[in-house]
Formats: C-alpha cells, structure tokens, sequence
C-alpha cells in the first residue's frame, strides 16, 4: 500500500467544543481550524455557565444520534440540508471536497474506512458549528424499502465552490433492481472473520453504490460535493461498527502500521478510529 502523506503542521487551538476532552478538542480544532475562526450562535453558549443545562439537552448532545434517513422527521431533514448548505457556503464543504480529490491512499484498500469515519467525523463538527443537534443521517440501502434514491434529497442539487473549482452537483440514479443487487452483497461481508476479507467486498459495494447514483457521484474527485455522498458513506461507518461487534468482527482492527496508520492530510491515526463514542457519536 502506499505510504500516506506527511501532516499538516499543527496550529494553535482553543478550548471548550462540543464537551470533550481538551485533548480530543485540541487534535479537532487543528484539524478542522474552521471552528477557531468562525463565531456562531451554537458556539456563542457558553454552556459551563447555564444554570440547568438539560433545558438545552436536544440542542447539546453528549452523543450525536444518526439515524437512518428514512427515519427522519420533516424538520430534522430541513435542519440537515440547512447545515449542510451553510457549510457549504462558509467554503468548508469545498475544501473537504478537494482534499477528497487528493492522494490519501483512501480508496480500494484497507484505509478506506478508517480513513472515511474520519472524513466524516469533521463534516458533521462543521455541521454542529451550526445546528449542534443535526447528526449526518446514513441511508441503509441494505434494506428494501431504501432500495431507491432517498426522496426529500433529489431536489437537493448544490453548487459548491472549493479553492480550485466550481462543482455543480448532478445525478442519474440506475433502477433500483440494480442497487437491491448491489446491497445483496452486504450479508456476505458481513460474515467475513478478519478484516481484510471484510473490507475487500465492502470496497466493491461502496464503488458500485457511488456508480449507481451516478453524476457526480461517481467520480470521486467531486463526490463529496453530493449530500447523498455523506448519508452512503455513514452507512458503510454503520456496518463497519455492527461487523466490529459482531462475533465475525470480534473488535478486529486495521492491520495499519507506520504511515499507513496516519488519516493524512489529518493528524488522526487509525487508533482514533476505533471508538465512535470517543468521537462523539453512535448508530440508533
């Protein structure tokens, strides 16, 4: 496997985000510098100085909840494209797109989810930036019933500006015979005993997904530009969490050592991934 690439230097960090450790603060905000520059009105409740802090407690979850999609009410689908579009506006969404269209050595390989949970996990801090309440919903595809493009996002077609170009998101989703085939893959997968022989097929689910969709989708120096890119992405996260659990998963990590190990261009290591509740959010 290629080696990843050498971090980006570190800079100074403030505290008090999202109530985690200072020490998990601090490799957030070097990692996502956003947060120490933008003052928004989820940023500007102080909440150590709240008398009753469980009056807010939907707003400030000490998990993030993702929920599948099709579970989701009117408003929390409205909050989520609205979060998403400010992320977008504020160039934080085109600058994540870039990176996804750089050489990380994160696709068709075993870095590709540790590497994704990452890639995730600061998409959804900039959504809190915002909207501390909007989790990143996944789309489970593996059920019949979702089987299909998800309904309230086909009118949802972004144009994102990153620092290098302009993406105008369009899509041309297949039948969805064809993605009930696809997902057919999935119980396979998940029965695998190691990790390797697990993540290999989920790689050629999550490819053929991103073809299905098609558009920008299927090319991934622009991919992340799609909402939809997110909601496949969590639930690919999702099952690499259930199969982990699982008695075939049996908490087997990675094989990554040395440079690989590293969730370059970030300083997060593939040990960072290992607990999704050390990150700040869980599956319902």
């Amino acid at each position: 496997m290629p080696r990843a690439r050498t971090p980006r230097k570190p800079r100074p960090v403030s505290e008090e985000h999202h109530g985690k450790t200072s020490a998990h603060e601090a490799l957030l905000l070097r990692n996502l510098p956003v947060l120490a520059r933008s003052m928004t009105f989820a940023k500007m409740v102080d909440r150590k100085a709240l008398v009753n802090l469980k009056e807010l407690s939907w707003l400030y979850q000490l998990l993030c909840h993702r929920k599948d999609q099709a579970a989701l009410t009117d408003n929390e689908k409205q909050r989520y494209i609205c979060a998403f579009n400010m992320v977008n506006n504020d160039g934080t969404l085109g600058q994540l797109c870039d990176i996804h269209a750089e050489w990380h050595a994160q696709h068709t390989n075993p870095r590709l989810l540790p590497w994704h949970r990452i890639f995730l996990y600061l998409f959804e801090e900039a959504l809190h930036n915002y909207h501390p309440d909007v989790c990143i919903p996944y789309w489970d595809w593996t059920k019949p019933e979702e089987q299909h493009f998800p309904d309230w996002l086909v009118g949802v077609l972004p144009t994102v500006h990153t620092p290098t170009r302009t993406i105008n998101v369009i899509r041309s989703p297949g039948p969805d015979g064809v993605l009930s085939s696809i997902a057919a893959g999935g119980p396979s997968a998940m029965a695998k005993t190691t990790y390797d022989t697990f993540t290999s097929p989920i790689n050629g689910i999550h490819g053929s997904v991103h073809i299905w969709v098609g558009g920008t989708m299927s090319d991934a120096s622009v991919s992340p530009a799609d909402p939809v890119f997110w909601l496949h992405h969590a639930n690919l996260d999702r099952l690499w969490w259930v199969w982990y659990n699982s008695s075939a998963g049996n908490h087997q990590n990675p094989g990554l050592s040395g440079a690989d190990a590293l969730m370059d261009p970030w300083s997060y290591t593939e040990a960072d991934t290992r607990n999704i509740a050390s990150l700040g959010y869980t599956y319902v």
